[in-house]
């Protein structure tokens, strides 16, 4: 009787009403929308305002942290037996602008169109903090018996290097100690016809790094121009780097992806994948390295990438410029470093009058294990949910709070709990986000079967 007790008791409770959860859910990301925590400056206590409240009168213990004026992260916590170390649970409530960017909504207003949710940040990340905190709500009404705390966090500055989550590791570790999160970064893949393609699962991401090219000639009127001249030779930096890439190279996580893609791509595509992921050593195969390179995606997945992102030079429109600079922003694979990346544009640029320096420091992490519990438990529910949906890990170009715990010894797998196509993942940061009005409700039914297989009794 004991052990069947104990079965019943890890299957997800048959008295949730997700129904209801996803309602409160929209309601919720309604708000945070509204909030506008446009990163800079933040504002991230707007947001965390309206989470406090929901936890105050579902009664779930809870603490406001402050890192900065107007800037604050949220963190509550479910007790459990403590027979493991807790389970965070991360997200990200400050946003990107929309400055320039032709909307056909209102940004700061949650709007269906077409049986679609669009407003800014509600794939990046309000609907995760939403989920999240409904999560922690039906588990709170239902009395689940946990084996590990389940730990809630919203931060702030994750757009901006994370000092949010950088506070809390640095000054509250306790607070958010855990032996594993579930983040952004990876997602649940729909295909054109809303039908679940393939779940990726963030387990490294590469490091965001930006250098700084600066170049210097003489100065004087334009009338008589020099033989050396700073835009010129900043140009000529730039025209080198357009035509050069870093090598490709394999992380074992990498290979773990390539193998698993393979199962949804096209049969040339899969080949390809397959052929670099069973490659032992170097160079690489020429022929399935060029079929991949095709797809900037692909071909990002399999490079550092490093582009020109800002250009600045010359004070007048008729004097000689005394300086001239550009901006580099790099997201290097989690097998390489800042430093190699600098050796590589050095090299690149061949003149040593360019001078070459990084500038703010984001942090970076290796990966965390493409086996082990998370991703267990990861398959198990996709399988019961999506039945035949291959499971794929995954290392993201774009930089998340993951790295930050990652560092500091928490393993951390990305997974966006609201199924969106390809298409609309593309649309975070950019005008008319949007996400898919029925996938919140899956999204809140999935987050709280994978927390319940994460933390409910074994």
């Amino acid at each position: 009787m004991t052990l069947l007790l104990l079965a019943l008791l890890a299957l997800p409770s048959r008295a949730a009403d997700y129904d209801d959860a996803a309602r409160s859910a929209r309601k919720l990301l309604s708000q945070l929308v509204a909030a506008d925590t446009t990163n800079p400056p933040g504002n991230e206590e707007r947001a965390v305002k309206l989470g406090e409240r929901l936890l105050k009168s579902a009664k779930i213990q809870h603490e406001v942290v402050a890192f900065a004026p107007g800037r604050q992260d949220l963190v509550a916590r479910l007790k459990g037996s403590g027979s493991e170390k807790p389970l965070l649970l991360l997200a990200h409530v400050d946003v990107v602008g929309t400055q320039d960017q032709k909307w056909t909504t209102a940004p700061h207003q949650l709007t269906e169109k077409a049986d679609m949710l669009l407003g800014r940040g509600v794939l990046d990340d309000l609907s995760m903090a939403a989920i999240s905190l409904e999560v922690m709500r039906l588990l709170q009404r239902e009395h689940a018996k946990l084996r590990r705390d389940v730990i809630m966090v919203w931060t702030g500055d994750e757009e901006s290097g994370g000092a949010g989550i950088r506070y809390l590791l640095d000054k509250r570790r306790g607070l958010i100690d855990a032996g594993l999160a579930l983040n952004e970064g990876g997602g649940l893949v729909l295909d054109e016809n809303g039908t679940l393609r393939v779940a990726q699962i963030q387990v490294g991401e590469k490091t965001y790094q930006d250098y700084e090219l600066v170049t210097r000639g003489p100065t004087g009127h334009s009338s008589v121009p020099q033989a050396e001249n700073a835009i010129y030779r900043l140009s000529r930096a730039l025209s080198r780097l357009s035509h050069s890439t870093p090598p490709a190279r394999l992380t074992p996580a990498t290979r773990a992806f390539l193998r698993g893609q393979a199962e949804v791509e096209s049969p040339d595509v899969a080949k390809a994948m397959r052929e670099l992921a069973d490659a032992q050593g170097e160079p690489l195969p020429a022929e399935a390295l060029a079929a991949l390179e095709q797809d900037p995606v692909h071909a990002a997945t399999l490079h550092t990438t490093c582009v020109a992102t800002m250009v600045q030079g010359g004070t007048r429109e008729n004097a000689l410029p005394a300086e001239a600079r550009a901006n580099i922003n790099c997201r290097i694979l989690p097998s390489e470093t800042p430093d190699d990346v600098r050796r590589w544009i050095t090299n690149v640029i061949m003149d040593p009058q360019v001078d070459i320096r990084m500038t703010k420091d984001y942090g970076a992490a290796e990966a965390s294990p493409v086996e082990g519990e998370a991703m267990a438990a990861i398959l198990s529910v996709v399988g019961k949910m999506w039945p035949g949906t291959p499971v794929v890990p995954s290392v993201s170009a774009a930089a998340t709070d993951s790295r930050h715990l990652r560092a500091a010894g928490i393993p951390s797998y990305g997974i966006d709990p609201v199924p969106v196509t390809e298409a609309d993942a593309l649309r975070a940061h950019g005008a008319d986000e949007r996400i898919p009005a029925a996938s919140l409700r899956q999204g809140v039914e999935f987050m709280h079967r994978l927390v319940l297989e994460l933390a409910g009794p074994k």
